[in-house]
């Protein structure tokens, strides 16, 4: 009994080394050319309370359980993730990233991870113009 017991917690050992190793090897594809040169229609500094409101609404059904409501990475089911969400509001991160890199991940998720497709045609089949609202409500609530 003494064996399996030992077998089992050098299993469950292993199994937890590979999902770590894997968390760290975790990088963000980069987007094609074609998403990096999209620039988002709505100016995070100019937008309308209306347009805040629609993309804060999304973000928070949506991205919050993650991404956490304050964009910090720590929501309320990123416990429960072996690649833990990006912290959003980690200063200069939105600052560093393309608008088109951050549309294509909203729209195409993140392979090997939970973050799932978001765009048109997937299952959650938000338009594109809905996701520029998320992206301008992010940078507005975020951007430090």
């Amino acid at each position: 009994m003494k064996a399996a017991t030992l077998l089992s917690l050098m299993g469950a050992a292993l199994l937890l080394a590979g999902q770590a190793v894997a968390a760290e090897a975790h990088k963000t594809p980069t987007a094609p050319a074609d998403f990096l040169s999209k620039t988002n229609p709505i100016k995070a500094d100019e937008a309308d309370e209306a347009t805040l409101k629609e993309g804060g609404k999304i973000y928070t059904k949506k991205c919050g359980k993650c991404h956490g409501e304050t964009g910090d990475g720590k929501g309320s089911a990123a416990g429960e993730l072996v690649i833990k969400p990006t912290n959003l509001s980690a200063p200069g991160y939105l600052a560093g990233r393309k608008d088109g890199q951050l549309l294509w991940i909203t729209m195409n998720g993140s392979p090997n991870t939970e973050m799932k497709a978001f765009g048109p045609g997937s299952e959650q089949n938000y338009s594109e113009a809905d996701l520029w609202k998320v992206i301008t409500y992010m940078r507005s609530a975020f951007t430090k």
